[in-house]
């Protein structure tokens, strides 16, 4: 696919998901939204069989909007069901990921979120995810949803990437630094 394409469908999911940002607003249904698509995302990831058959061609849109309302008409929403069977009527099941992310990115925009990736080498308490998010809150001006991973390459220290910025804390970039220095 080229990059033209790609553009073109991320364009197509940014649409949708800023029609449902625009009904869960009229709504009142923001949370609600970014949950319903969160646990069908989950459901989706979960049973890569159903994903097949959603996605598959020659299953008639009948059968696809009958499992679907099925597994989620109790589960979700009515605008999320909704979407889900617009979806298949225009053979674009494949764009729901990219839907539920640009929703997500969109929501937080509107909230003033930026989410922060933390990795360190090993678990860190409570109370220290509290005071780098507080950090990083005065640092970037913004309210921060941490997501901390362990990576154990970094040795010690952390590394932490807010958008398509990395601040490098870790012994690992201090040891390379070191070694380039020594060259």
């Amino acid at each position: 696919m080229s990059n033209g394409n790609k553009i073109g469908l991320s364009t197509i999911a940014e649409r949708y998901a800023n029609a449902l940002i625009e009904l869960g607003e009229k709504y009142d249904q923001l949370d609600t939204y970014n949950s319903d698509l969160a646990l069908v995302s989950a459901t989706l990831k979960s049973h890569t069989d159903l994903t097949r058959f959603l996605e598959h061609p020659t299953i008639p849109i009948g059968d696809k909007k009958e499992i679907i309302e099925n597994i989620f008409k109790k589960a979700v929403s009515q605008n999320i069901l909704n979407t889900l069977k617009l979806l298949l009527d225009r053979n674009r099941m494949f764009l729901f990921y990219s839907i539920a992310s640009h929703y997500i990115e969109i929501l937080n925009n509107k909230r003033n979120i930026t989410v922060a990736e933390v990795f360190t080498a090993i678990e860190i308490d409570e109370e220290t995810k509290n005071r780098v998010k507080s950090q990083l809150e005065k640092l970037f001006n913004k309210n921060i949803n941490l997501e901390h991973k362990i990576q154990p390459d970094i040795i010690a220290g952390m590394v932490v990437k807010v958008g398509d910025r990395v601040i490098d804390g870790s012994i690992k970039a201090r040891l390379e630094n070191m070694k380039k220095q020594m060259i």
